[in-house]
């Protein structure tokens, strides 16, 4: 069961990566159909700080499912497909 205290620990972590470890932790996400309650909740904490962060994911989450199905790369501030 994931708890408030994972969730809050999580959140603080993420947001003290840089953009460029955040990207690269969702490209080696890419591909994998793997699915667990945890796993969800790191991908939507991650698309959450990497908004945050003012990076505009929209070439991969369209405001309720990401998609893990290409990588991307940072320009300026918006990820692009590879």
């Amino acid at each position: 069961m994931v708890t408030e205290e994972y969730f809050d620990e999580l959140t603080e972590s993420m947001a003290k990566q840089s953009v460029e470890s955040l990207i690269d932790e969702f490209n080696a996400k890419v591909g994998s159909t793997a699915w667990t309650s945890i796993r969800g909740l790191h991908d939507s904490v991650l698309i959450d700080t990497l908004i945050a962060k003012n990076i505009d994911v929209s070439a991969i989450y369209d405001g309720a499912s990401i998609s893990f199905v290409r990588k991307v790369k940072l320009n300026g501030n918006k990820l692009e497909l590879i």
